[in-house]
């Protein structure tokens, strides 16, 4: 089993994304729109944001940003998945990941007025079906607030959290090499994909032991960089579970 490059599929076997959007530049003009969308979503509700009928009407409004944002991402983030090394698949992605910065930058108001809102305001909107875990969740962050302009920085800062993950994905995706290896007298290709994909669960018991001792070897290769990365991502997480006052990570990491 050979990994093959995207480029080597049929058409009618790769995602068609033109449900989202027809091409790279309808892509960015979606990005523009929403941008502008945001902004007049600000000018409007920004410092307006106090009672039930303020914030029962700037969700419907919302929402419809959020889906937006939602098919953004998606077709940023699901062209690299088939080919990290893909150089027009990472520019495409950036631009969903700068966009995704800013959007979430832009909209914090919204969710310091949210935390702001009297206990009542959110109890009635809580008693909305599809608003109950999104108040649910505010409630939580208002125990662990740290003000608008703490929270705006550490927005900010979002992409720069979440590089530890990234910086492993495309390393696991692009600078992994596993060697070959050779089962019965037949060699084999090995990757990371095949490998979790295929070799670990082959029928044949030679095939299993031999792909994962090549496997294992190539971890190996990058064990430090890999170590480095995790920690990271685990100091990260330890300092803003500590700076808004969670009991533990595992609280921080699932509120």
């Amino acid at each position: 089993m050979e990994q093959k490059h995207r480029s080597e599929f049929p058409e009618k076997e790769l995602w068609d994304l033109t449900a989202l959007y027809q091409d790279r530049e309808d892509f960015l003009r979606a990005i523009e729109k929403v941008r502008e969308d945001i902004n007049q979503f600000s000018r409007d509700y920004k410092g307006k944001l106090h009672t039930f009928e303020d914030f029962e009407k700037a969700f419907v409004e919302l929402e419809q940003i959020y889906i937006q944002m939602s098919h953004i991402g998606n077709y940023a983030f699901m062209p690299q998945t088939t080919d990290y090394s893909n150089e027009d698949f990472a520019n495409i992605a950036q631009a969903g990941m700068d966009f995704e910065t800013d959007a979430s930058v832009a909209l914090t108001f919204f969710d310091d007025a949210l935390v702001a809102a009297d206990e009542e305001v959110l109890d009635r909107l809580g008693d909305l079906t599809h608003l109950t875990a999104t108040i649910r969740q505010a409630k939580i962050k208002k125990a662990h607030y740290l003000g608008a302009d703490v929270e705006k920085a550490l927005t900010n800062l979002g992409e720069v959290f979440y590089s530890p993950q990234d910086i492993y994905t495309k390393m696991r995706a692009g600078d992994f090499e596993m060697d070959d290896f050779e089962a019965h007298g037949k060699t084999y290709k090995n990757s990371f994909v095949t490998y979790e994909n295929f070799y670990q669960n082959h029928e044949d018991a030679e095939v299993r032991e031999k792909s994962f001792r090549s496997f294992s070897e190539g971890l190996r290769k990058h064990q430090n960089t890999a170590a480095a990365v995790y920690l990271a991502q685990v100091k990260s997480e330890k300092l803003l579970a500590d700076m808004k006052g969670y009991d533990s990570v595992f609280d921080y990491l699932f509120s």
